[in-house]
């Protein structure tokens, strides 16, 4: 046997070569593959949080303070429900004389493939006054002497 010297690369170096390479770059792909649908969820997430803070803001004003529940869909398909009932927060006796009653609302949003998200708040709502009592005796049809 005769030694010869080295030009260049084995066929056995090459596929080693190529084959580290190609363990490298799967796992590159994977990891900014997994950053890229954590960072979509996270936009899901942050577009449903934001519908039901909206959702929240607009009880009282565009939403009634009243005791039910209600639903819609927003323009992008998400469903959101608000929950709305009086917060056990005053003595049931003291009701009546109660100048704003307590509610909870919640509101929860969510979207297929999402779990929801559920925001919870209070509001406080004004309460009618009693009606004053009427007076059989007194009558508004008499005129003025």
């Amino acid at each position: 046997m005769t030694a010869r010297g080295r030009d260049g690369f084995t066929l056995i170096e090459i596929l080693i070569a190529f084959a580290i390479l190609a363990i490298t770059l799967v796992t590159l792909f994977r990891v900014f593959g997994g950053g890229l649908a954590t960072t979509a969820r996270l936009e899901q997430n942050a577009a449903a949080l934001l519908l039901a803070r909206s959702t929240l803001e607009r009880v009282g004003t565009d939403i009634p303070l009243v005791a039910g529940e209600q639903s819609g869909t927003a323009a992008d398909g998400t469903a959101w429900l608000l929950d709305i009932r009086p917060a056990g927060l005053i003595d049931p006796g003291a009701l009546q004389t109660a100048p704003v009653l307590p509610y909870e609302v919640a509101v929860t949003v969510s979207r297929a493939g999402m779990s929801p998200v559920t925001l919870t708040t209070l509001r406080l709502a004004l309460q009618a006054p009693p009606p004053e009592p009427v007076n059989p005796d007194e009558t508004t049809d008499q005129p003025a002497p």
